[in-house]
């Protein structure tokens, strides 16, 4: 077996024109953690606000989707019509938690609902099934899978059965075409058209979905079109002073569809002290249109309309006035929507002012005393006002995310953005649920960390490895089950018996691992083979993912691993960050029965008879590749002297921790060894006590490594005094009171 490839470090850079002490003095936080922020890309007060706040208001609009409103128009008109829905998902956690947040939102609003996932099927539609429902269901919902199902949803509709596809799988645009034929909404987020956040898992997008369903029960505000105005004038009289500047946006569903946005040219000279206000000069407005040529454009914009104003007395004042002059109707200001007065109403905190309310809700669109910047910003804030002011849509959500938290800390993507808000929130909301299963949940976590504290780290540890293995010993209704279980008993006996088939799934991790590592020996030449394919027989399914990351671990190179049966090979692909498995196994697909997945990780089926060819064309795919040394990036570099319980606890700002929001990685320079010997079964581990070379402050680091190679420790400590570390700070759990370094790599210095 070929060693540890050794990392790469890589310090993160600094921002050189970034105040690092005096945003420090603005959030009281330590200098080294605004250090972390600043480096990750976080460096304005106003980033690092969005960082820390969390609120699900926050979270973007689910109307992003293009085909959004058409799903939800179709689930609509089969919930009225009583009609039976299938929601098809997938075995791992997930598809199952989309399957549940599915499955529990139809049921609340009414909807016939039944599941089915694949299990010794394999990945995917699968036409067979499919045909068993043709006569029993007349909508097929797919969560987590569908994107490249065209054959299957094609066979449906023929069938008169409509389908919505939720997929966050890479897309093959043509097939999307193929799709828009059939009139088939798709929502994924790697659509070329969507704009929002790409990164969901599975059920990120799921719950996308059945927020904007939720959403569309909200009569007064769904599918209508509202027009947000603003006007920027020479000064507060309607009737001494003039407007000079008009913008207005068309919004449905929050969106912006249409604008309409001129400067407008006064009589009269702009005053100098309004100038300085809204930086309207008089140069700018002189070739501009009067205000007597907008008005008609204007009232044909906003014909129809409900308009949306922030400080519609004040704006309305004028146009109303030029709408009478001009013989036009004027508006009804009990019919207009003022931000400001539902401001005062649902937040009823501090200055009500545009700029003071963008302040406060950190908003995206900063309003500027212009007039299309001050209605972009208040876009923004009928949005969270509308959250704010419909308190049954924010506890719908907020019943949501402790689903959507477990399948999105399962499938790895990163922990930024919208992520970062549903698991945040959604570990919040399972403390705090009601529902059976997240109790339970919450009482075996305590159980297992011996504290009431815990984070994603620990769920990803200790939870998601029991829901998975139902999956991948083909008992996935166990999991189901259990998420969706009323009765506490019940419950109590399907987490029971999920403790127990993953007891059964890591003796047969431990067999098909050994089985796995003899092959890649015996199948591939480990020094020269830039993709490693391995093929088994007579092995079970159901843990080749987790073997493939194991391999993906030590190889850091791509990973196929395929299991033989009846003549079809079924398995997984695992590459490292920076090479896209799924554009390299695209040029595969020919061969291939079956395939799907995204940058990282694929599936795949393949007939028994074409591996020696898939060899081959492995073979020459691999060299457009470029294997690189798997790179530690570490987030800055500090002293022993700032190893403190104050940096320890502002970690948790951070949490929660994973994918591209990584726990802190620190760097600690010139430390000479002070003592060291290993511990743990088999000698596994060691414990290392550094101290600064100059170490008047009588300064000791004590440190824990757990994974590098024995023999290798042992010579690099024997035959060198002065090291760099790199290496994470946490609380030392035998001695609840010090701090120690979980050590990542160390390198002499020479």
């Amino acid at each position: 077996m070929s060693p540890k490839i050794p990392y790469r470090w890589k310090l993160r850079d600094s921002p050189s024109n970034v105040d690092i002490q005096q945003l420090a003095q603005i959030f009281k936080f330590p200098t080294t953690l605004i250090k972390i922020l600043v480096n990750r890309g976080y460096d304005t007060e106003e980033k690092i606000k969005r960082f820390i706040t969390n609120d699900i208001i926050y979270i973007q609009n689910p109307f992003l989707f293009p085909d959004m409103a058409n799903a939800v128009e179709i689930i609509k008109r089969h919930i009225e019509g009583k009609n039976n829905i299938l929601i098809w998902g997938d075995r791992d956690v997930d598809g199952i938690t989309s399957v549940c947040l599915l499955v529990k939102t139809l049921k609340i609003l009414g909807a016939n609902v039944e599941w089915y996932i694949p299990q010794s099927e394999g990945y995917g539609l699968h036409l067979d099934v499919l045909k068993k429902y043709i006569d029993k269901v007349k909508l097929v919902i797919t969560v987590d899978c569908g994107i490249t199902a065209y054959e299957e949803v094609k066979y449906l509709k023929d069938n008169e059965i409509d389908v919505v596809i939720t997929d966050h799988h890479e897309p093959d645009i043509l097939t999307k075409d193929k799709f828009v034929e059939l009139n088939v909404p798709v929502i994924n987020p790697y659509l070329p058209e969507y704009t929002g956040f790409k990164d969901l898992a599975g059920v990120g997008v799921a719950f996308k979905l059945v927020t904007a369903l939720v959403m569309s029960y909200i009569k007064n505000y769904y599918n209508k079109d509202f027009v947000v105005l603003d006007i920027e004038t020479t000064g507060l009289s309607c009737y001494a002073d003039e407007i000079c500047e008009i913008a207005a946006v068309k919004i449905r569903n929050f969106l912006p569809q249409e604008t309409f946005h001129t400067l407008v040219k006064p009589h009269n000279t702009i005053p100098q002290e309004v100038v300085r206000i809204h930086g309207i000069t008089n140069e700018m407005v002189k070739d501009a249109p009067t205000i007597d040529n907008i008005i008609p454009q204007l009232f044909e914009f906003i014909k129809g309309t409900t308009l949306v104003v922030h400080n519609a007395d004040f704006d309305l004042s004028f146009i109303n006035l030029q709408l009478k002059k001009l013989g036009y109707p004027t508006i009804d200001i009990s019919q207009v929507i003022d931000t400001l007065k539902l401001s005062r109403e649902y937040y009823p905190v501090g200055s009500h002012s545009l700029s003071a309310l963008s302040e406060d809700f950190i908003f995206k669109n900063q309003p500027s005393h212009r007039a299309m910047d001050d209605v972009l910003a208040t876009i923004e804030l009928f949005y969270y006002l509308y959250f704010i002011s419909n308190p049954r849509l924010r506890l719908f959500i907020e019943n949501c995310l402790p689903y959507v938290c477990l399948g999105t800390i399962s499938d790895l993507v990163p922990l930024i953005e919208d992520n970062r808000i549903i698991v945040k929130k959604g570990i919040e909301n399972m403390v705090s649920s009601k529902e059976v299963c997240f109790k339970i949940i919450i009482d075996y976590l305590k159980q297992m960390i011996n504290s009431s504290n815990f984070t994603s780290e620990d769920i990803s540890w200790y939870i998601i490895p029991l829901l998975n293995s139902a999956g991948r010993m083909q008992e996935v209704s166990l999991a189901i089950n259990f998420l969706l279980a009323e009765d506490k008993t019940e419950a109590e006996d399907y987490f029971r018996k999920l403790i127990e088939i993953n007891n059964r799934r890591k003796a047969l991790q431990n067999t098909n691992l050994s089985v796995f590592y003899s092959l890649v020996e015996q199948q591939c030449n480990l020094k020269e083979d830039i993709i490693l394919l391995v093929v088994a027989e007579n092995v079970e399914h159901g843990v080749t993912g987790v073997i493939a990351n194991n391999m993906l671990r030590e190889f850091n190179r791509p990973v196929i691993l395929l299991i033989t049966d009846n003549g079809t090979a079924t398995g997984t692909a695992r590459s490292p960050k920076g090479t896209n498995i799924y554009e390299l196994l695209k040029k595969c697909e020919h061969l291939f029965e079956k395939f799907g997945g995204h940058e990282n990780a694929c599936g795949l089926t393949i007939n028994k008879d074409k591996i020696p060819e898939f060899r081959k064309q492995l073979k020459v795919v691999e060299k457009e590749l470029v294997i690189t040394p798997p790179v530690l990036e570490i987030d800055t570099e500090i002293i022993p002297e700032e190893i403190n319980f104050e940096l320890y606890r502002s970690f948790d700002l951070l949490e929660p921790c994973g994918y591209e929001n990584p726990y802190p990685i620190f760097l600690i320079k010139n430390l000479k060894i002070v003592d060291w010997k290993y511990i743990g079964r088999e000698n596994s581990a060691a414990t290392i006590t550094f101290a600064p070379l100059r170490n008047e402050q009588k300064t000791v680091i004590n440190s824990i490594c757990w994974d590098m190679d024995q023999a290798d420790l042992t010579n690099i400590l024997k035959n060198f005094m002065v090291f760099n570390i790199v290496g994470e700070i946490e609380l030392d759990p035998q001695k609840k009171n010090e701090l120690r370094v979980v050590l990542l790599d160390l390198q002499p210095v020479t």
